[in-house]
């Protein structure tokens, strides 16, 4: 079975150059159009021998600079933009072969040449996405296309744990969601594969439209509508634009698995010609929950109903958005056709990427809730009631950073959070950040916590104090957006000793600095 895609790419459907000439409008410049090419990579810090180089350029980087480094580790060839590729081939591997996109076929020459292949492009990225397609195209794979607000990368690993006891398959690694990523992603199909899984990012509209040209979903599905990536997106209703994206990147007839109710999402699937399925916890809902129950040990027992099939499942992870993100992922299994009865196995056997809501029993005796992996209000909110919930009858700690790429009004959003800590009665808030202090802003606002609230600058002033605030026993939720990298908190936290009394005074300490 394949599960996530590795690092970079292993076995290609079989290509030639002449066929990456004529999906990519490319021009060979030196080599065998008859060349055999089964592996390709972006990255020159791999083992390049036997494989493509596609040379990619952004704004950071031009990967044309490393051509010459790439023949010369052993890659079979390059594809890189003309002037990149122009100078490679002056370099005297293999001669000028004359053979282009519009009519690749032998040309004079070029298939006698055992030289590097080189191939000319007018756009290099451009290229490695019509060379995704081709693949896709070719493996006739069924293809499953992800994207949300949050929860994208979850309910990928969740259907990726259903598909893998039946079917051949490949999925996203870790969160290959752009534009590079997504054609990496097709670029791991093989003969035998039968279903690609890909998530699709997006900061603004439009960029979700261009990944559908790439990957020709089948099935897609939209985990939910949050305000994420607002500093690009501008509006709510620009990202539920955005994320719509996706259903009209289906074919007539195309499936479509939505959350049930989102009003931001109908008007852009009105009139679109697909089989839909709703998710949520509405009992009108085409999936919904029965019943479900939090365990002492931080599983989920849930009993779903699947279009009214109802199925008994035992998650071995617990927080309320994973619920949703799991019967998304049942939505898209149920669509292609797979027997809802296996469900209840294969669900015992999936495990999430890291740092999205594990749970972990510390040495020191508190729980702790790891899910520091990224963070936006929907999710925050989410994060925040599983706490209070597992927590129950325990102390409870927020411990809580900045959310990013929420624009203008960031502060405001920082504020809802710290206001739902307090209405929660989240024990203690530890917020960690320049725009966290909204957090203790917003906890006042609702009352306070009920024993203390601490404001840190930065996560190096937070690694040197929170350990030894906590006490045995605690549940302690660690959550923050990427940039924030508090998973280095988390692993300060699984090297402290045994706790003991918190240092924290009782009381609200909002106007605590990070050197109390």
């Amino acid at each position: 079975m394949s599960g996530a895609i590795p690092t970079q790419v292993e076995e290609l459907i079989k290509l030639t150059a002449k066929d990456i000439c004529e999906a990519c409008a490319g021009e060979l410049l030196a080599g065998s159009s008859l060349a055999a090419i089964e592996a390709i990579s972006t990255d020159t810090r791999d083992d390049l021998a036997g494989k493509l180089f596609i040379a990619l350029r952004g704004e950071n980087f031009d990967g044309g600079e490393f051509v010459e480094e790439a023949i010369a580790g052993g890659a079979l060839g390059i594809v890189a933009e003309r002037p990149a590729a122009v100078r490679a081939a002056a370099g005297g591997n293999g001669g000028h072969g004359g053979i282009s996109g519009s009519g690749a076929s032998e040309g004079i020459g070029a298939s006698e040449s055992t030289g590097a292949i080189i191939i000319a492009v007018d756009d290099s990225g451009g290229a490695l996405k019509k060379i995704g397609s081709l693949v896709a195209a070719r493996s006739g794979a069924t293809v499953v296309a992800i994207t949300g607000s949050t929860g994208k990368t979850s309910t990928k690993d969740m259907l990726s744990g259903l598909l893998a006891p039946r079917l051949e398959f490949v999925a996203s690694r870790a969160s290959f969601n752009n534009e590079v990523g997504v054609p990496l992603t097709l670029l791991e199909a093989g003969e035998g594969t039968e279903v690609i899984v890909v998530e699709m990012g997006m900061q603004a509209p439009g960029e979700i439209t261009e990944l559908c040209q790439v990957a020709a979903p089948d099935i897609a599905v939209i985990t939910n509508i949050g305000p994420a990536h607002l500093e690009y997106a501008g509006s709510l209703e620009n990202i539920a634009r955005g994320k719509a994206e996706i259903a009209r990147g289906l074919s007539p007839g195309g499936m479509l698995v939505v959350p049930y109710g989102e009003p931001l999402l109908e008007p852009h699937l009105a009139g679109l010609d697909l089989q839909k399925t709703t998710f949520g916890f509405d009992p009108l809902a085409d999936i919904h929950p029965v019943f479900h129950e939090h365990m002492e040990d931080g599983s989920l027992h849930a009993v779903i109903s699947c279009r009214g099939q109802e199925i008994e499942l035992w998650f071995n992870f617990a927080p309320h958005h994973h619920l949703l993100n799991m019967m998304a992922a049942i939505g898209a299994y149920d669509m292609l056709g797979l027997p809802l009865e296996e469900v209840p196995a294969a669900v015992e056997s999936i495990h999430l990427s890291g740092l999205r809501g594990e749970l972990m029993m510390l040495p020191s005796g508190v729980t702790l809730l790891n899910d520091c992996y990224n963070a936006n209000p929907l999710s925050m909110r989410s994060s925040l009631d599983y706490l209070a919930s597992v927590g129950t009858g325990r102390r409870t700690v927020a411990i809580i950073g900045d959310m990013g790429e929420l624009g203008g009004d960031s502060r405001e959003y920082h504020r809802e959070i710290g206001r739902r800590v307090a209405e929660l009665g989240i024990d203690c808030l530890f917020a960690i950040g320049q725009e966290a202090i909204g957090y203790i802003e917003g906890a006042r606002q609702a009352g306070g916590c009920r024993e203390c609230c601490f404001h840190f600058e930065d996560r190096k002033a937070a690694i040197e104090a929170v350990p030894g605030m906590l006490r045995q026993s605690d549940v302690a939720l660690v959550k923050a957006s990427r940039f924030m990298k508090l998973e280095e908190l988390s692993e300060a936290l699984a090297d402290s000793g045994p706790a003991g009394r918190a240092n924290a005074e009782a009381g609200d300490s909002s106007d605590t600095n990070t050197e109390r």
